[in-house]
C-alpha cells in the first residue's frame, strides 16, 4: 500500500477526526432562521389586513391551548440552559451542535449579567400569566391579554432571531435547546397572532 494511502487512513483514524460532530446543525439552524423571518413577514401582513377591518378567523380551541403547552415546553428548555448557564456543568447536546461552545460564550449572559436561558424562563412565565388572566378572567385587564402574549412572543421570536444570527456568524457553533426554544417562541407567536388580529380589529372599530 503506498505511503500517502497508510497516511490518509491514519488521519482518518486520527482522536481529532474523531471528535469532530457528526452533523454541525447549520442547515438546521438556517432553516429555523428562515421560517422566523417568515412566520414574522406572516404576522405583518396578517396585522395590517386586520387594520382594515380583515382579522383572521377564531383560533380551534386546539390551537388556544397550544399555547400554554408550549409555554411549558419553553419553560423546561429555558430552566435546563440556566442550570447549565449558572451552574457550570457539561450541556447534553445530542448528536446535532455544539451547546457547550454556545453556553460557554460571553453571549449567554445578556449585558455579561443576565443568562439568557433565566431570561426565556421569565418570558414563558409572563405568557402563562397573560394567557391565564385572559382566559379565566373578564375583567378590563383580561381584555389585552391577547395583545399582550402576541407581543411578548413577537419579542422572543426577535430576540431569537438575534441569538441565532450570533450562532451563525459569531460564535460558529449551533445550540440545539435555543434552536428549539426558537421553534417554540415562533409557534407561540403564531398561535397568537388570531386573537391579537381580533383585538386590533375591534379596537379600531372602537376609535
Amino acid at each position: 500500500m503506498p505511503v500517502h494511502l497508510i497516511a490518509s487512513f491514519l488521519i482518518l483514524l486520527s482522536p481529532k477526526f474523531a471528535e469532530e460532530p457528526q452533523a454541525s446543525g447549520f442547515t438546521l439552524a438556517w432553516i429555523v432562521m428562515a421560517g422566523m423571518l417568515a412566520a414574522l413577514v406572516f404576522c405583518g401582513v396578517a396585522f395590517l389586513r386586520a387594520n382594515q377591518g380583515k382579522p383572521l378567523p377564531k383560533n380551534p380551541a386546539w390551537i388556544d391551548l397550544a399555547i400554554p403547552v408550549l409555554s411549558l415546553l419553553g419553560l423546561g428548555v429555558s430552566f435546563y440552559l440556566t442550570y447549565v448557564e449558572t451552574q457550570s456543568v457539561q450541556a447534553i447536546c445530542g448528536p446535532i451542535g455544539d451547546c457547550n461552545a454556545v453556553q460557554n460564550s460571553p453571549y449567554a449572559r445578556l449585558f455579561g449579567i443576565l443568562p439568557v436561558g433565566l431570561l426565556g424562563m421569565l418570558g414563558y412565565l409572563a405568557i402563562l400569566a397573560a394567557w391565564f388572566w385572559g382566559r379565566f378572567r373578564s375583567d378590563g385587564l383580561s381584555k389585552w391579554s391577547a395583545p399582550a402574549v402576541f407581543g411578548m412572543a413577537v419579542f422572543g421570536t426577535l430576540f431569537s432571531i438575534y441569538l441565532t444570527y450570533l450562532e451563525l456568524f459569531v460564535i460558529f457553533a449551533v445550540c440545539i435547546w435555543c434552536i428549539s426554544s426558537a421553534v417554540i417562541i415562533t409557534l407561540i407567536m403564531l398561535a397568537s397572532l388570531g386573537p391579537a388580529t381580533q383585538w386590533l380589529a375591534l379596537a379600531d372599530e372602537a376609535a
